[in-house]
């Protein structure tokens, strides 16, 4: 089995929404991948996903190793204002590897 250091880390979270939050939080996620997390090492894409209801959207990120998104976490979503202001719609982050079948 390959270290988990070195494989690829797919990076899940989701936000649990209130009505009428869906839109908000889609923007500060694209400005936030824009201007900050497309520029970090490592980074590789992401997706976004709702439900019909916009009450839930998950955000799926892929990294190259589990020490890259380690790195953004500490050098980027910590300090960063718009991470701030996503913190304050509280998701919840999943890190997992995939597994081949």
């Amino acid at each position: 089995m390959m270290n988990s250091q070195m494989r690829p880390l797919y990076a899940i979270v989701r936000f649990d929404l209130k009505a009428g939050e869906l839109d908000t939080v889609v923007s500060l996620i694209r400005e936030f991948f824009e201007k900050e997390v497309s520029q970090v090492p490592g980074f590789i894409s992401a997706k976004l996903h709702s439900n019909e209801e916009g009450t839930v959207l998950i955000n799926y990120a892929t990294w190259a190793s589990a020490d890259a998104f380690q790195a953004f976490v500490t050098n980027v979503a910590r300090v960063s204002p718009i991470s701030r202001k996503l913190q304050a719609f509280s998701p919840r982050t999943d890190r997992v590897h995939e597994i081949a079948l």
